[in-house]
């Protein structure tokens, strides 16, 4: 439980895409269990930027401010290898830009991708990626959170430079064996989204601090978070949980300290 430090707490923003249903029932889903921001996906039906017109997005928004959720960001998970791979790379690069300017038109949100991890035979196709999507993202003034980790070295895919930064996953980093917090403090101004989510100890991800099944140390992760000038909202990502809507009410209530709910 956080009631020490929840003042300290950026505004916790959550998953829709696993959540059930229509993506308007899921904001509304959301908008109860108390939070005031949303993670949508670019691969959503619904949400992705070929579903929504110029028309569709002033909808979007409309619907999230009556609501009183902020967007956080856009989810784009395609594959890493895509991104460096002569056969998607040209398709994988117009995804992130499509995201981009849906993120524009969703309050300049931040994007969220996972890019492969550099090596000898693929670093001037990489270095070509990273300077197309930075170019498109300076260009609509939208952060990009890369998740691509080297898991071995706990180093990403790239250093973080204008408008490019890094995405904090705990489960990918314990599975590693990296001390969460630590890492999270060592790259501290480059985070631009940091996800709340443990790697319980069945091996699952869900969500943090469950009673006896808990790996993650929350309690020094928000504190470590809440030191830092995180340009978007903390993101509770329900991917894979056992029970997405419960595990989001849970996560919310021990963000903010509430657990009379």
């Amino acid at each position: 439980m956080l009631s020490q430090i929840a003042s300290q707490l950026q505004p916790l923003a959550g998953t829709i895409a696993p959540l059930a249903g229509e993506a308007t029932e899921a904001l509304q889903a959301l908008s109860q269990m108390g939070y005031r921001a949303v993670q949508l996906s670019a691969t959503q039906v619904g949400t992705r930027p070929r579903d929504l017109d110029v028309s569709g997005r002033k909808d979007l928004m409309v619907q999230m401010r009556k609501l009183g959720l902020a967007c956080a960001g856009l989810d784009l998970w395609i594959p890493s290898s895509h991104f460096v791979d002569s056969a998607f790379i040209d398709r994988a690069v117009n995804a992130v830009t499509q995201s981009i300017m849906l993120a524009a038109s969703l309050g300049r949100c931040s994007v969220s991708i996972a890019l492969p991890e550099q090596t000898d035979q693929n670093k001037d196709q990489l270095r070509d990626v990273r300077e197309a999507i930075q170019t498109a993202a300076q260009h609509e003034g939208i952060w990009i959170a890369d998740h691509g980790l080297d898991a071995a070295t706990g180093k990403w895919s790239c250093e973080a430079s204008s408008f490019l930064g890094i995405g904090i996953d705990p489960p990918m980093l314990m599975a590693a064996g990296h001390d969460v917090s630590a890492l999270v403090a060592r790259f501290g101004a480059s985070i631009v989204s940091a996800r709340i989510v443990d790697l319980l100890r069945s091996g699952m991800r869900g969500p943090p601090d469950e009673p006896g099944n808990s790996r993650l140390d929350f309690q020094t992760y928000a504190a470590t978070l809440a030191s830092l000038p995180l340009r978007t909202s903390p993101v509770a990502d329900a991917r894979q949980w056992t029970d997405a809507r419960a595990g989001l009410r849970a996560t919310i209530e021990r963000w903010t300290g509430d657990v009379t709910k």
